[in-house]
């Protein structure tokens, strides 16, 4: 892999290690750490239009087992490589996945609240909510330029369609999937999204307009469910990261396996290479990060990044 360090910085969240890593994009060497975390900071969103990334604290523990469920979100800045601001969503509790929306808003699932809570990234304010009828709001896509979200919402296996209106919104409608869900992905001017099932290896395809089940799709290469789902920016590439399987697979645009590749223990998310031709997956049990080579079909590295990163992403460097 190589990536231009001149203009592509790289940020992991260390969920164990309870810090943010700034990384070397090519040689993934800590370059430097932020430790001054409440626990335990856990996913990542970066806006590049701001030069920030946001950081839920989503507690002590995972989903399903958090004894003290925190209620902030922190704000990194990328130029600095400080953190900048820490946002109270209280009385809102376990944050968890934050996707950009339209409008300068950016939304973040609350496990333990059933809710989405509301942010205005420009000046990092909370400033709405929006209930979901699930305790178990687990990830969420926005489906840009149509003033909606959908959640998934984990052990309900139900999907929610939210109508977003100003710093709030409502729920127009809610599907049960087949069985539990474990992520959500949508690329924009698709007119579908995919969530990946929990109960085994499979992807379910639905539509975004109507929230309509349209078809399950089987994850070559998996013996077990996959979770986290992600798009290559130009949408042409899917990955599906295994849970709790070391196993990364991917699918072209029209959802045709392309390969699957070996990861390391418990790999959590990953994020594409600015030039879309490798893929990195945080392995948050073995400390490493793995890099999977596109052309190649296979992993050419993993490298240790210790002590656990669950999450990480390429942003532009600016002047």
């Amino acid at each position: 892999m190589t990536v231009d360090a001149n203009n592509f910085g790289l940020v992991a969240v260390d969920k164990r290690g309870n810090r943010v890593l700034f990384l070397d994009p090519n040689g993934l060497d800590i370059i430097k750490a932020i430790e001054e975390f409440p626990a335990k900071p856990h996913e990542l969103l970066i806006v590049e239009a701001q030069d920030k990334a946001y950081v839920p604290i989503y507690g002590d523990g995972a989903h399903g087992d958090n004894p003290h469920p925190n209620h902030l979100i922190a704000v990194i800045d990328l130029h600095s490589k400080e953190l900048s601001k820490i946002i109270d969503i209280a009385p809102f509790k376990a944050p968890h996945t934050a996707r950009l929306g339209d409008k300068g808003l950016l939304y973040c699932c609350c496990e333990d609240s059933g809710a989405v809570v509301v942010l205005d990234f420009a000046n990092d304010h909370f400033v709405g909510a929006i209930r979901i009828p699930s305790l178990n709001v687990h990830r969420l896509a926005t489906v840009s330029g149509t003033g909606t979200l959908i959640t998934e919402n984990e052990e309900d296996g139900t999907l929610s369609l939210v109508a977003l209106e100003g710093t709030s919104g409502r729920v127009i409608k809610n599907i049960n999937a087949p069985g539990p869900l474990n992520g959500i992905a949508h690329f924009s001017g698709q007119p579908w999204a995919v969530a990946t099932a929990k109960d085994k290896p499979a992807i379910y395809v639905v539509s975004t307009d109507e929230l309509t089940l349209l078809r399950s799709i089987p994850l070559p290469g998996h013996t077990k469910p996959g979770q986290v789902v992600r798009y290559r920016d130009d949408g042409k590439v899917l990955a599906v990261i295994g849970d709790f399987e070391p196993v990364v697979s991917f699918y072209d645009a029209d959802l045709n396996p392309l390969f699957a590749a070996e990861t390391q223990a418990k790999p959590l998310d990953g994020a594409f290479s600015p030039d879309g031709k490798s893929f990195l997956v945080a392995n948050e049990e073995s400390g490493s990060v793995s890099v999977v080579d596109l052309q190649r079909r296979r992993a050419i590295a993993h490298k240790l990044v210790p002590v656990g990163c669950e999450v990480l992403g390429f942003f532009p460097l600016k002047n």
